[in-house]
């Protein structure tokens, strides 16, 4: 019998594994599972576990399919573990201001829902309509909002989840807040599917913002775009999302954008602020005057919804539009502390340089997070840019960086944790994945070199 056969015996929706399962967007390859079960409920996860235990097979957990780190792919075979159909938002409390859900959720699903009832959860990665939130608490999601709300950890107060051994835990509170005991349900988080199976949490939800103004900032360069982020902040403002394009980022977004925009553009910032008045436009202004004191060439603001949409069509575009560079593209989600920003896209082009690759740089600047995207049309010259990648992540570890700030390390960096951590908290951590996994069985040869 089959290992799906042997899984559809344990009345488990088990079948003989797809090529979705065997991929997502991490480009890191392609593994097919031995057998891919959709779980409907807690029952099911701790089915699939137990029998993992019991036959010494190693189980992924697997949400949207939208990491960028391979996280969700079974490198060593054995189940695909997909948690898709366990999709309910079980409740969402006004009073009480949280919600609860199941990891199967769509974000997108979840956030429409709350603001129907005039709250808020702010996390918004860039797949935000098809990523779900079990993935985003596996990876612990940030996005352009981050830099004022925080990340998916700041939102979590509790969650229950199955553990390797088929133990059912509930870990947190309901409550805004809570000390008691080690905090279990922040160590799950963000462990990449490693320590446990997340089967429902509950999210702290805010008021929603009843006023949002957008602006775009164009800059002859990135450094005086930059310049604009810390004249903003040092101005005392802090936008709800900050985000830079340098140079190529803008030479290939013209002519694809919803709009014209200065043949000289060599930088451009989106900067959006929020809140309840009238601040809101008067912080949106004054963060347009930093800009222009920091050199920008102009600055349009959003006058309705409409142009707000269009200058945020114009950065979830930026991906496809690379393509016009040349038609593939290495992505990296490094993050160094925000005065290095201009430091980080100069050594970017410098080492893109070296090795004879087009480079392109945008993302989360209020935060230090960028994506750092290096750009090539052959095997031959995706050979250079797997040896430029490793000079771009040294170069934000030098700069007091990190690997990764939002998409994990999963298979992807997995051979550069040590360069971040010492050996002594790698060592710790390990400790910690054999006390909730002694056999390895959870989503294996994840994280660790």
């Amino acid at each position: 019998m089959s290992l799906a056969g042997e899984l559809k015996a344990l009345d488990l929706d088990a079948q003989e594994p797809t090529e979705a399962y065997a991929r997502d967007e991490s480009g890191t390859g392609d593994y097919p599972p031995q057998a891919v079960v959709l779980a409907h409920s807690v029952l099911d996860v701790q089915k699939v576990l137990r029998f993992s235990k019991h036959r010494k097979i190693p189980v992924v957990p697997r949400g949207g399919g939208s990491g960028k780190s391979g996280g969700a792919l079974a490198e060593r075979g054995g189940i695909v573990l997909s948690l898709e159909k366990m999709n309910r938002i079980v409740e969402i409390s006004r009073p009480d201001m949280v919600c609860v859900v199941e990891p199967g959720v769509i974000l997108q699903d979840l956030q429409v829902a709350v603001e129907e009832q005039g709250l808020f959860y702010p996390p918004d990665p860039n797949s935000q309509a098809w990523c779900t939130l079990g993935g985003n608490l596996a990876h612990n999601a940030g996005g352009p909002r981050a830099l004022k709300y925080g990340v998916t950890r700041d939102y979590v107060l509790g969650v229950e989840a199955v553990l390797p051994t088929g133990e059912f835990i509930h870990a947190g509170h309901r409550s805004w807040k809570g000390v008691a005991g080690y905090d279990i349900t922040q160590l799950l988080v963000g462990s990449e599917g490693t320590l446990g199976v997340i089967t429902q949490a509950t999210l702290k939800l805010i008021p929603l913002p009843r006023r949002v103004a957008t602006m775009l900032a164009f800059f002859p360069d990135e450094a005086k775009a930059a310049l604009g982020v810390q004249k903003i902040f040092g101005a005392g403002l802090l936008p709800r999302t900050c985000e830079l394009m340098d140079g190529p980022t803008m030479r290939a977004l013209k002519g694809k954008a919803p709009f014209q925009f200065p043949d000289e553009v060599g930088g451009a910032l989106i900067v959006e602020h929020d809140g309840n008045g009238d601040g809101v436009m008067e912080d949106l202004a004054q963060s347009g005057e930093m800009c222009m004191e920091a050199g920008a060439i102009d600055v349009v603001a959003a006058q309705d919804e409409s142009q707000r949409r269009r200058i945020w069509e114009t950065r979830r575009m930026i991906s496809v539009a690379m393509s016009s560079i040349r038609p593939h593209k290495i992505s990296e989600d490094v993050a160094v502390p925000r005065g290095r920003l201009v430091d980080l896209i100069n050594a970017v082009r410098e080492i893109g340089a070296r090795y004879s690759l087009e480079t392109a740089c945008y993302g989360h600047a209020g935060d230090g997070n960028m994506h750092v995207n290096l750009l090539f049309a052959s095997a031959e010259e995706r050979v250079r840019g797997q040896k430029a990648v490793d000079e771009v992540i040294q170069t934000a570890i030098d700069f007091g960086g990190t690997i990764t700030g939002e998409h994990g390390v999963g298979l992807a960096k997995r051979a550069f944790l040590a360069r971040e951590q010492g050996p002594d908290l790698i060592a710790l951590q390990k400790r910690v994945k054999r006390a909730f996994d002694p056999e390895d069985l959870l989503n294996p040869g994840k994280i660790f070199p």
